[in-house]
């Protein structure tokens, strides 16, 4: 959760904020216009910056503001010289000024992902909105899911799991440190127990060299298994990941054969990078390796327009760059090969009419030059 300043409406505005009209009638007076206003600066107001600290610290903001307007208004030289409009737009100024509001509104992973970009867009590996979206659609994230996550964006992309998983499911994180970095959560209003029994982490030195480091693994309870649904048991009894999601800047041709066979078949392997030449060098990787269908590379790119009337044109200052997505189907290749199952050549080819007419016609010719007789020879 966060603090977002939002305008409020004016039905609400008209309830909570002083009311304008009862603060003009303190005021019985005002001009048909503004000529009879002398302008002699800060000297108008007798109320001082000091007085009004010690009323803010006087009691509560909204109280405390309440009565700010009020003396301001009381203390000014030249409010009763003014419209009735002019006075409420000093009034509606001061409004702004002394009685902020702010309402607090769920942070989305979109918005986590906006606002690391605007403090630092290093930390997110330049990664956009739209490439967040493409690996988590590509990556078929979704309820009840397990997968395996890389993540170096401080867990913003963990976040936006999370969110779209709504509490089911599992994410497995590979971290390089002994604790993994997902200080992204922080932000979040998930409890402590849904992040624990939704996240888990496992270092890199547990999945290439699992005989070195020693894994705590429960089985569930037989009983517990037994009353599963028959989809979630296949899932818990083939224990493989329903997909791979890297945003990571490290080498991948070297610790992806680590971690394909961890995924199970027909599921995707979804890798991001803030160069197109490092997943080139993955793509043709993973062309050769069997493993892995169809490997491509795809970018993503929204671009916002100013939509003035008459001057409907692209933003100029909008970023003209977030990322390549590289995308993957893992399938299980037949062991020995393939091996084509016929008659092959042997097989009859089915013929036309107008080859069986020919054909006919053919032979027909050939039995009349038979019947043929021979010219008799003389003895």
């Amino acid at each position: 959760m966060t603090d977002q300043t939002v305008d409020i409406p004016e039905e609400e505005e008209a309830e909570q904020e002083i009311n304008k009209d009862t603060l003009t009638q303190l005021f019985t007076n005002s001009a048909e216009n503004n000529q009879n206003i002398i302008n002699i600066g800060s000297k108008i107001q007798k109320l001082t910056s000091e007085e009004i600290d010690k009323i803010k610290k006087s009691g509560a903001s909204s109280d405390a503001g309440q009565k700010i307007i009020e003396q301001i208004i009381a203390g000014h030289g030249g409010f009763d010289k003014k419209t009735i409009y002019s006075q409420q737009k000093y009034l509606k100024r001061k409004q702004q000024k002394f009685l902020k509001r702010f309402s607090v509104e769920y942070l989305g992973g979109s918005q986590l992902l906006e606002y690391s970009i605007l403090r630092d867009l290093q930390k997110v590996l330049d990664m956009s909105e739209e490439s967040m979206a493409l690996l988590m659609t590509y990556g078929n994230v979704r309820p009840g899911g397990n997968y395996l996550l890389i993540d170096e964006t401080g867990g913003v992309l963990l976040y936006a799991m999370m969110e779209r998983m709504q509490g089911q499911g599992t994410i497995t994180i590979i971290h390089e440190n002994e604790h993994p970095n997902i200080i992204a959560l922080r932000y979040s209003d998930y409890p402590i127990e849904l992040q624990e029994r939704m996240v888990k982490t496992i270092n890199w030195l547990q999945v290439v060299e699992p005989e070195n480091e020693k894994i705590i693994w429960e089985d569930l309870p037989v009983e517990e298994v037994d009353s599963m649904k028959s989809n979630k048991k296949k899932v818990y009894q083939r224990g493989n990941f329903d997909a791979l999601i890297s945003v990571s800047s490290l080498d991948m041709t070297g610790v992806l054969p680590y971690l394909i066979p961890k995924i199970g078949g027909s599921r995707p392997i979804v890798l991001y990078n803030q160069f197109k030449e490092v997943l080139l060098d993955i793509q043709h990787y993973l062309s050769n390796d069997k493993r892995v269908l169809a490997p491509s590379i795809y970018e993503s790119r929204v671009r916002p327009y100013q939509t003035i009337p008459g001057r409907l044109h692209p933003m100029m200052t909008s970023r003209g760059y977030g990322g390549y997505v590289l995308w993957g189907t893992k399938v299980i290749p037949v062991e020995g090969g393939l091996t084509a199952v016929g008659r092959g050549n042997q097989l009859k080819k089915k013929s036309t009419p107008v080859e069986d007419a020919k054909v006919k016609s053919e032979a027909s010719l050939d039995s009349k030059a038979s019947e043929t007789p021979e010219p008799a020879k003389l003895s």
